[in-house]
């Protein structure tokens, strides 16, 4: 089974009798890729006028065996390189060159370029050559220079180590990762040392590794068991990749240049007074011939600053039948397209060009046919799908009569996976994407899917600063001036819908306005002017005051809400979509969860919230309509706290009103706050008691010239006894507390208690006389009669 994860990047790690491999994986293969079905194309090369861009690779003269360049299908590049017990290669008259402690002897014939004499001299890998010390920022390079034989470049340590440096123990033999074999160089921190050196080589390895088996440090530090890795680089070893810049920046519409060194970045600022606004920079690959020492993270960030856009290009092996060393192999192209795929992605990553942008292989012209053509075409498919598994956008560099046509007619074909965008090399000095029909018509890859390379290596002059330069024009920003941006969420409030994101017009670095719509109809304007640090790290031109957020009020219910970015200078104002939420009312709302009858009041319970605050608010109850009472909903509900977190749990609140006793119905009301209307809370029908005192005349008995009465008598306002008055034939009378126990009453009237029995005696004379009892009154009501009796005393 595959290795489903790829070396990403590396700062320092170890390379030592054998190579140590850059980094760990993020870049992924996709879950699987199957090998095409065998497919047709052209048997004879087409001609165009200047179609192709030349191409004539040095042909590597070494006589050591082909290395190869990818993993067999069922295996990945090693995570560790072995030891080699190489015998000496044959005897070599040898030169020393030196930089700094540093030395490193190679054939006598390689020239020796001294770039602090020479700081124009172009650094370039297809040639022979030692160069010593730091490449000059601005090179005299050729436009492309493409391939990559035995070469060494020495150099002071730069302020950004290079895309999977490793560490170089001097003396001894490296065996090459395969990672570094994919890349046809090894690029190393010569331990005991602060010098660089990168070696580079083509099919044959034996020359870049004798020569790195020859360097050597002056006066170098002891090595303990002679794998040390020094103390200052430990904490660099695993650098995280730079905030990735947004995908548009590699996106372009209009002229564009590729060269084949990144310019310093004077001469891009230089530069700003050309017409050109995008350059194309080759970012890895086997036969990238050029050095890059102005590559970095933070020249890519700093040439977004200024406004330029850059098109990422990987030159990697080429078609089986050309004439480069470095070539595709028959039955390998899934593993190579696959491999070449993610170690580009690894190099923009670390340059902090962000997923979602484009990344162009460059397959120089060949001659087509139907086995070459076919292999050709795997190999890009390949490339594709790994770059899509992986979140990027696949494009294709390539001679219109040959790559591109051979992509045209890929269409429908089993297994084929098409590029996203296409440059087309043509060389007829006109700047139109389009009318290169019959091999590509013109409804392919359109519209925004074209770059057009239309004239070949020339010098061109502004700022004061010469570049060798190719012209493009370029047809890949869908925006074209248009604002750009994005509507992240929409939250909706009590009658309100805020909407949140940014927008940016490339036009200008300045705040834009944003307006949203409603249903289509109502609207509101505001301006993208807050802070947005991820903002301002993607696309960091334009920089970070781009955020907008804006609140428009609406009623409850469902609601289409729509962002727009407002055009600035040419253009026109772009949608930035639109969402369909649920707007919730601002109206107050809450429970009537229960009503109890009291003597002579109602009793309310329940909770209330207003979605405009999170303080209590009012709630109003009303007793058939008419009589009312207000309360604060400010009691502690930890259940409603709970519900509604935002809220707190404040909102409970009990009610009690007086009402005589009867059937009535009770309605309890939210008060609102803010935006909104008070809500009902919902009405109950109760049975409230009377609030008078009630009882029993149990018994009369007379006695010589006396009557004792008894019974028991409670009032429902207290659960104290209360007092008893008793009245003979309407006139004398007498008072006693009702505060004898009697257990049955307390069974009965458990809340009152049992001491509510009494027993009283009056004197009145013989004869028959009107007894009667009444239960006094404590608090709300009146005094209740309990009954009258006629007895005869004797």
């Amino acid at each position: 089974m595959r290795q489903r994860f790829r070396p990403r990047r590396v700062a320092i790690f170890l390379l030592s009798v054998a190579a140590a491999v850059p980094g760990s994986a993020l870049a992924t293969e996709p879950a699987s890729v199957s090998s095409p079905t065998a497919e047709t194309s052209p048997t004879t090369a087409q001609s165009v006028d200047n179609a192709t861009s030349p191409a004539t690779p040095t042909a590597d003269a070494s006589s050591s065996p082909t290395v190869s360049v990818a993993p067999t299908p069922d295996s990945s590049p090693s995570t560790s390189a072995t030891t080699t017990t190489e015998p000496s290669p044959p005897a070599t008259v040898l030169q020393t060159a030196t930089v700094a402690n540093v030395s490193v002897d190679i054939p006598t014939g390689w020239p020796t370029v001294d770039l602090s004499a020479d700081p124009t001299a172009c650094v370039r890998f297809d040639k022979h050559a030692v160069y010593v010390g730091t490449p000059g920022p601005a090179q005299d390079c050729p436009a492309i220079v493409a391939g990559r034989i035995a070469a060494i470049l020495l150099q002071p340590l730069p302020s950004e180590l290079p895309f999977g440096t490793v560490i170089l123990i001097p003396g001894t033999t490296v065996a090459p990762s395969p990672e570094q074999i994919l890349a046809g160089e090894i690029v190393a921190r010569v331990d005991g040392s602060d010098v660089l050196v990168t070696a580079t080589f083509g099919a044959d390895v034996g020359e870049a590794v004798a020569a790195l088996k020859t360097v050597s440090v002056a006066a170098a530090r002891v090595q303990s068991r002679g794998l040390v890795v020094p103390t200052s680089f430990l904490a660099t070893a695993a650098l995280a990749d730079p905030p990735p810049l947004d995908r548009t920046f590699t996106w372009h519409h209009g002229p564009g240049f590729d060269a084949c060194t990144a310019p310093a970045l004077s001469t891009m600022q230089a530069w700003l007074a050309s017409p050109y606004r995008a350059i194309g920079v080759y970012i890895g690959g086997a036969l990238r011939g050029c050095a890059q020492p102005n590559l970095t993270s933070s020249w890519v960030r700093s040439v977004a600053t200024l406004g330029w856009t850059a098109q990422p290009i990987y030159v990697g092996v080429q078609a089986p039948c050309s004439n480069f060393t470095s070539k595709i192999t028959y039955g390998q192209e899934w593993n190579q397209g696959r491999d070449a795929a993610l170690d580009a992605v690894s190099r923009a990553r670390a340059l902090g060009i962000g997923a979602g942008s484009d990344i162009y292989y460059d397959m120089e012209g060949y001659t087509v046919g139907t086995q070459c053509s076919g292999s050709v075409r795997a190999f890009l498919s390949s490339w594709t799908d790994t770059l899509h598994y992986n979140g990027y956008s696949s494009g294709v560099y390539s001679s219109l009569a040959s790559g591109i046509a051979d992509l045209a007619i890929g269409a429908g074909q089993p297994g084929f996976v098409a590029p996203d965008k296409i440059w087309i090399a043509r060389w007829n000095g006109v700047p139109d994407v389009y009318g290169d029909a019959p091999y590509v018509r013109d409804d392919q890859w359109s519209p925004y899917q074209r770059i057009k390379q239309y004239r070949g290596g020339h010098n061109e002059t502004f700022g004061g600063v010469t570049i060798n330069i190719d012209n493009d024009i370029l047809d890949t920003d869908p925006n074209q001036g248009n604002p750009l941006g994005q509507f992240d969420s929409a939250t909706a409030g009590p009658s309100t819908v805020t909407a949140n994101g940014w927008a940016i017009d490339p036009d200008t670095n300045a705040s834009i306005m944003v307006q949203m719509y409603i249903d289509g109809a109502t609207n509101a304007l505001t301006w993208a002017n807050q802070n947005r640090t991820d903002i301002g790290d993607a696309f960091p031109a334009a920089g970070p005051a781009h955020g907008y957020s804006l609140t428009m009020s609406t009623p409850a219910g469902w609601h289409t809400v729509c962002l727009y970015a407002i055009n600035t200078g040419p253009g026109t104002s772009s949608p930035l979509g639109c969402r369909t939420i649920n707007v919730l009312s601002s109206n107050p709302f809450g429970q009537f969860d229960s009503a109890t009858a009291g003597p002579s009041t109602v009793t309310a319970n329940g909770w209330a919230i207003d979605p405009d605050t999170n303080a209590s608010i009012m709630v109003q109850m009303y007793i058939d309509g008419a009589t009312n009472a207000l309360t604060w909903a400010n009691q502690n509900r930890t259940d409603i706290g709970d519900a509604f977190p935002a809220a707190g749990p404040a909102h409970g609140y009990s009610l009690t009103m007086s009402t005589p006793a009867g059937w009535h119905t009770v309605c309890l009301y939210a008060i609102n706050t803010g935006p909104g209307t008070s809500s009902p809370l919902g009405c109950r029908t109760i049975n409230v008691l009377s609030s008078n005192p009630f009882g029993q005349f149990d018994s009369a008995t007379a006695g010589p010239s006396t009557v004792t009465a008894n019974g028991w008598a409670i009032d429902p306002d207290t659960n104290a006894s209360i007092m008893v008055q008793m009245y003979i034939d309407g006139a004398t009378n007498a008072l006693t507390w009702a505060n004898q126990n009697r257990t049955d009453i307390g069974d009965a009237f458990p809340a009152a208690g049992p001491a509510h029995g009494y027993s009283l005696t009056m004197s009145t004379p013989a004869g028959w006389h009107t007894v009667c009892l009444y239960a006094i009154n404590t608090g709300p009501g009146t005094s209740s009669p309990l009954g009258c009796r006629t007895i005869n005393v004797p």
